[in-house]
């Protein structure tokens, strides 16, 4: 799949090459599993599109005054057997939507890491082994990679650091 940076008027910034770092105030979320959200309904709610893979798969940026609609409109439409995750200088914030249509809703921290791995690695069919080390695990994404480093500790990967 082809990855398209998009020009942004919000004032996100960019580092090493093409990461996308939020501002105080915003998140990033890779939305995946989204058929039925169209790019209108995240543009009303002041989510901004910064990226896209393919046609359906987009990497947004999510203002914190939008973060409740934003979180609404994923519970209400995103894809049964796929989640989304809301990836902040602080928090990262987890929506699982099981095959069955069970919600599952979840703030990272040390309590709940392993059924956040759990799921992961379920949905995704990924082995346990990768899915456990969340923030690394979503460090593997291009698109969170630079946050990851810079806001949740994940060590940089060698070549990132010489580039």
């Amino acid at each position: 799949m082809i990855s398209t940076r998009l020009p942004s008027p919000s004032g996100w910034r960019l580092a090493r090459g093409d990461d996308v770092i939020p501002g105080a105030g915003e998140s990033l979320s890779f939305l995946m599993g989204s058929q039925a959200i169209s790019d209108e309904e995240l543009t009303r709610i002041g989510v901004e599109i910064v990226e896209r893979v393919g046609s359906e798969i987009r990497g947004l940026l999510v203002p914190d005054g939008s973060l409740q609609a934003y979180r609404e409109l994923i519970r209400l439409k995103l894809s049964a057997g796929f989640w989304s995750e809301i990836v902040g200088r602080r928090e990262i914030f987890f929506q699982f939507k099981l095959s069955d249509g069970t919600l599952k809703d979840f703030a990272y921290s040390a309590a709940n890491r392993d059924e956040i791995a759990r799921l992961c690695s379920k949905l995704n069919s990924d082995p346990l082994e990768k899915t456990s080390d969340i923030p690394r695990y979503l460090a593997g994404n291009p698109f969170y990679r630079e946050l990851m480093v810079t806001h949740h500790g994940v060590p940089a990967r060698r070549n990132d650091a010489d580039s």
